[in-house]
């Protein structure tokens, strides 16, 4: 073999080394790429916050979980069940007034005395999350606070802000969502039902008995966003006057002697409960003299209705689209 004939083998063997080393240098960048782009990705999963802050009625910053499963909702038992949000523990005193009991299977009762709930109970179910209304006292958020974290809701706010408040504290605003504007839709159906009864203008108002017969009037929170809101009754002047600066008042005490003055073209009174006591109270009122001279009362449009209408919750309100244009179609 000539020397050309060498030199140029030993020329060949050079580049096909130098393409072999640049092609597993390459592929060894190739590879610390792909190694490099897993490792972020996996640090982005784990830097993934695990708590949110959040400020409640209380004006207290609570630090809440991302995603919590174990979730006691003190008086608002209705509100979670409305977002299909499953919940651990409740208020059954409260709760068995609106939720049936397949709707309550499953859940336990963490009523104590007053409107707290049982520190015991509570601590025994080992909650993630806490939400309670904002009429407990601090201290008793300060002792549940110590079994999860627990926020306070505005109790008084209507019920479509509190869907929404829940569904921001428990990462679940499209759940929210979803129940507001499928009863937002039901109600604009009910509106036109009932519209050939309801003539323009016309107005309405409820009442309450309670203990020790004092008599109250509603304000546009209770039976409001089905009588006002949805059904399109106009709120008589003199309730109207009475709520004109205290909208978040969920009633009024009003003697029975200026009860004329409050009522509307229809008139709603409700049973505060069950009871024979709660009967007779009402028994009182609508065969006293001051009832009978309502001109609702003498035109057939004064209803005595069930405890239930007295809630104020989102099971309440979409039962009630059923019931109210069912009561006075009679």
């Amino acid at each position: 073999m000539g020397t050309k004939q060498i030199a140029y083998k030993l020329l060949i063997i050079m580049l096909l080394s130098l393409v072999l080393v640049a092609c597993s240098n390459n592929q060894s960048s190739k590879n610390d790429a792909k190694i490099e782009e897993a490792t972020s990705k996996g640090d982005a999963v784990q830097k993934e916050p695990s708590t949110r802050l959040f400020t409640d009625a209380m004006g207290r910053k609570v630090e809440l979980p991302a995603n919590p499963k174990r979730i006691i909702a003190h008086f608002y038992a209705s509100e979670m069940i409305a977002i299909n949000q499953p919940i651990i523990g409740t208020n059954f005193i409260n709760a068995s007034e609106v939720l049936t009991e397949v709707q309550l299977k499953g859940i336990e009762d963490i009523g104590g005395d007053g409107v707290a709930p049982n520190l015991e109970k509570t601590l025994a179910l080992n909650p993630d999350l806490i939400i309670v209304p904002n009429f407990l006292e601090a201290s008793d958020l300060e002792e549940l606070s110590k079994i999860a974290p627990t926020v306070a809701i505005d109790y008084s706010s209507d019920v479509i802000s509190r869907l929404k408040t829940l569904g921001e504290i428990i990462g679940k605003p499209e759940d929210a969502e979803k129940w507001i504007t499928d009863y937002t839709a039901k109600a604009e159906e009910k509106r036109d039902e009932v519209k050939p009864l309801i003539a323009p203008g016309e107005t309405a108002s409820a009442f309450i008995i309670y203990e020790g017969k004092q008599l109250y009037v509603y304000g546009p929170q209770r039976l409001g966003p089905i009588m006002y809101d949805a059904l399109g009754f106009t709120m008589p002047p003199k309730v109207e006057e009475m709520f004109l600066d205290k909208k978040d008042s969920l009633w009024e005490m009003i003697s029975l002697e200026v009860l004329p003055e409050f009522a509307g073209d229809r008139i709603f009174l409700i049973a505060s409960d069950d009871s024979e006591e709660s009967k007779q109270m009402i028994e009182e009122v609508i065969n006293g003299p001051i009832w009978k001279g309502i001109p609702a009362v003498r035109n057939g449009k004064a209803y005595v209705v069930e405890s239930r209408w007295a809630f104020n919750d989102p099971l309440t309100l979409d039962c009630l689209l059923d019931e109210m244009p069912k009561t006075i179609s009679r």
